[in-house]
């Protein structure tokens, strides 16, 4: 049964009194629209859209209503895709949550990361491999991880508190463990296909 969930969702609380929320759920778009072409919001890794480094909308798989958007690499390097969301600025202060809904096709893997600077490419926040069962993160050591399944819609979730460090996974809402992480900052988000993977 599909889950009322948005695709991927982001929340800053900066302080008390500032707050920062983003979300999409692709249902405004048209299957084959390009993401970075049709959207303020996304870009590419070159913040060059509508080529084979941006991202087509399809209504082949959908979490809610009929859009999503789709992954896969044959490359040994990965990509082309190679798509960034980014998150308003650098953030190492306040609370940050991020959720996605993500689809696996069976003997196919995922992998995203957080960019820890505006200058995309210019350090690594944390990475995210999907693969195996399994939900791994890392930032050159393992941080945290959990199990999922594949060809079923699965919400994954990671809170943290800038402020002291503390994160959290968690995969359709039951904590996996918290953990703090050697790099404390985002800015934005990376989907970027490695060789072997197929996802929604």
């Amino acid at each position: 049964m599909k889950r009322p969930l948005l695709l991927f969702t982001y929340l800053f609380v900066l302080n008390t009194s500032i707050a920062q929320t983003f979300s999409d759920d692709f249902e405004s778009y048209v299957a084959g629209d390009y993401l970075g072409t049709n959207s303020s919001d996304w870009t590419t890794w070159s913040g060059t859209t509508g080529g084979t480094e941006d991202v087509q909308i399809t209504n082949t798989q959908a979490n809610s209503g009929t859009n999503s958007i789709y992954f896969s690499s044959t490359s040994a390097n990965g990509g082309p895709q190679d798509v960034v969301l980014p998150f308003g600025g650098e953030h190492n202060t306040g609370s940050f949550s991020f959720s996605a809904a993500f689809y696996i096709e069976a003997g196919k893997s995922a992998y995203f990361n957080f960019q820890e600077q505006t200058t995309i490419g210019a350090g690594w926040t944390m990475n995210c491999n999907i693969e195996n069962g399994m939900v791994s993160l890392d930032n050159g050591v393992s941080l945290a991880s959990g199990p999922y399944i594949d060809e079923t819609w699965f919400e994954l979730q990671i809170e943290i508190n800038l402020s002291t460090n503390t994160w959290e996974l968690f995969l359709d809402n039951i904590s996996q463990g918290t953990f703090s992480n050697p790099t404390c900052q985002v800015a934005s988000l990376d989907l970027f296909p490695l060789q072997g993977n197929g996802f929604y």
